[in-house]
């Protein structure tokens, strides 16, 4: 009887629809940075208009929320999860191909967010996560092998995405262990960001927007400004919170689907054996990262019950 009742663990629909959202939009916002980067917009004006315009957009409900937003562990989310992701992600969109920020962006964060949630949470991880994380590393290790012994000019970007993952694995697992509301998150890193760059690009930096279109400025306001720092970041808090940091982090990891085959046709890049190893073995490392061992057990007891 108790073989027979074998429930497979429920995921919370409300967090997997958060997680689905957050998903489809980090695949848009590598079709979008990349078409900026590519449209004369240089790294300091990427950083200008998507946080600038989140900041002019929703000043209101940042100062609605200031006593949240002037405090210490605010400010490092801000500076983590906010500047030093966003430099080190757009330095990469400059100097790398669109499928490889596909790749290395989703498929390492799921490693270093797992490695960081084991560490400064104390998150225990599953066998099966251990081992979707490691099949995941073998495509990314293929990747950048590849790209190593091409010599391609674009390892420097490459590493940016590595970096930018990095401090991403970090946030991830601060915004969990000091339960910031994500609407107050999203709020708190904007105002961070903005507050910290806002001068330095005013007073020191070169700037380019007049070099890009109006068009491509109104595209990357709305999706950097709207899209990407503002619905995404709430979508992606909301899913942290109902899933947990490492099983987020797995499911951030189907981006590769949807963004390294639509940058082939968009930017006219190649499509090079170690796209299709890295794509294929971060495939399945999320696949057996999220469906645990136990699982497919009661799953196939379930089965063998229910023939009988």
């Amino acid at each position: 009887m108790t073989q027979s009742n074998a429930k497979m663990p429920s995921v919370p629909l409300a967090g997997l629809g958060y997680a689905l959202a957050a998903v489809a939009i980090w695949t848009g916002f590598i079709l979008v940075s990349k078409a900026g980067a590519l449209g004369a917009l240089a790294l300091p004006d990427m950083m200008m208009v998507r946080f600038g315009t989140a900041f002019v957009l929703f000043f209101p409900f940042i100062w609605q929320h200031r006593k949240t937003i002037l405090q210490w562990r605010m400010f490092a989310l801000g500076s983590i999860g906010g500047l030093a992701y966003a430099l080190s992600v757009f330095n990469g969109f400059q100097l790398a191909p669109a499928t490889h920020a596909a790749l290395l962006l989703p498929g390492l964060m799921p490693i270093m967010i797992a490695v960081f949630a084991y560490f400064l949470a104390g998150e225990r991880h599953s066998v099966s996560s251990w081992i979707g994380i490691g099949i995941s590393s073998v495509g990314i290790l293929a990747l950048l092998t590849e790209t190593m012994l091409s010599g391609a000019s674009y390892w420097q970007g490459d590493i940016s995405f590595i970096v930018a993952c990095v401090f991403w694995g970090i946030f991830t697992v601060l915004l969990r262990r000091w339960k910031f509301a994500p609407w107050q998150a999203t709020l708190g890193i904007i105002a961070v960001t903005t507050g910290l760059f806002a001068p330095v690009y005013l007073l020191f930096l070169p700037h380019h927007l007049g070099e890009a279109s109006w068009e491509m400025i109104g595209l990357q306001a709305f999706y950097q400004g709207v899209m990407a720092t503002t619905v995404q970041m709430v979508c992606y808090g909301r899913a942290v919170h109902s899933l947990g940091a490492t099983k987020m982090g797995g499911l951030m990891a189907l981006v590769p689907v949807f963004a390294s085959v639509l940058a082939v046709p968009l930017f006219g890049e190649l499509w090079t054996t170690g796209l299709t190893l890295a794509l294929l073995f971060i495939l399945t490392g999320t696949m057996v990262g999220n469906v645990p061992l136990a699982t497919l057990r009661a799953f196939s007891v379930k089965r063998k019950w229910g023939k009988a």
